[in-house]
């Protein structure tokens, strides 16, 4: 029978907040407890993971992984943080280091895209800005003031491409790259 849960990985208030949403496990068979009883726990926003572990004979232990900001979204000039949990999160200070996410309020396609970025080489903390079309394309803006024009579809090639162009000592100066046109590589130095 569960007598006691602890719950850690998180600050000491929502590791209790969660401590009492689990506080009806008290008193169950701890050898029929199903993972679906902490199912609850993936709608929590600041959670990005969560373990739990069964300590015989009378204790569960839940072990927390917080989720992280990746970028911060800006609709209707409210900014809102997403987290590598793919949901919205609230962090006391706004992270500055973050790219801003403009154009969207689609917050599954913000993380897909980011999701394809962290796959690719580029580092998205040389990125600035993130802004995205109605036509599902995007432009990214670095922190070194290049931006590049993607085509509709993205995918980790075209960063890739992207990046190497960057790199590259006769695309670097350009303020522009735009790979909208297949085959094509368009640069504006303005």
């Amino acid at each position: 029978m569960v007598e006691k849960i602890q719950v850690v990985g998180q600050d000491k208030s929502n590791n209790l907040l969660l401590e009492n949403k689990l506080i009806n496990l008290i008193g169950s068979n701890i050898f029929t407890l199903k993972r679906d009883s902490f199912n609850f726990m993936d709608s929590e926003n600041f959670i990005k993971d969560y373990n739990v572990q069964k300590i015989y004979p009378n204790q569960i232990k839940v072990y927390l992984e917080s989720a992280e900001a990746i970028g911060i979204i800006k609709y209707l000039n409210e900014l809102n943080i997403l987290g590598n949990n793919g949901k919205i999160i609230y962090l006391k200070n706004l992270p500055t280091k973050l790219p801003v996410i403009t154009g969207t309020n689609d917050i599954k396609k913000v993380f897909q895209t980011m999701e394809i970025i962290k796959k690719s080489n580029l580092n998205i903390k040389n990125i600035k800005k993130i802004d995205f079309f109605p036509s599902e394309r995007i432009d990214i803006e670095f922190k070194n003031k290049i931006k590049i024009k993607f085509p509709i579809k993205l995918s980790i090639k075209y960063l890739n491409f992207a990046m190497r162009l960057i790199e590259n000592e006769e695309f670097n100066k350009s303020k522009v790259i735009d790979l909208r046109i297949p085959k094509k590589v368009i640069t504006n130095d303005q």
